[in-house]
């Protein structure tokens, strides 16, 4: 059975072999320029394919965030602090609020000023 199954093998390989021999010579008959606007129009397709899921993604994450949402509460930023920590600045009603997040709930750590300044606990930057 081994036998059979590799005689045929042989065999479909032994007739595919001119095809591509003629494969072979139609690419050597082709201009290199031809070649290379070929190789530039492949080289752009990919590249708007990687252009258009990255923003395609960065916009569903930002609606999934609500930063594109309308009302008094805005997330301005969110870092991921690894594993399921998040913190988050958001803006609600000209407030600055910094917030922490896990997957037990949220938590307020400060509020930020105008200034800069933290007003619920934790120490400004510079002071660190």
């Amino acid at each position: 059975m081994r036998g059979t199954r590799a005689a045929v093998a042989v065999l479909a390989l032994t007739s595919c072999r001119g095809a591509w021999a003629q494969q072979a010579t139609e690419l050597t008959a082709r201009s290199p320029w031809a070649l290379l606007g070929q190789a530039l129009l492949s080289l752009a397709v990919v590249v708007g394919l990687i252009y258009l899921v990255y923003f395609g993604l960065r916009k569903l994450t930002d609606r999934q965030l609500g930063a594109d949402a309308e009302g008094p509460m805005r997330v301005a930023q969110a870092r991921h602090l690894g594993g399921d920590r998040w913190l988050y600045l958001v803006e609600v009603e000209g407030r600055r609020l910094v917030v922490g997040g896990t997957g037990a709930g949220l938590a307020l750590i400060a509020e930020l000023e105008s200034s800069g300044t933290l007003t619920s606990g934790g120490a400004r930057r510079d002071e660190a």
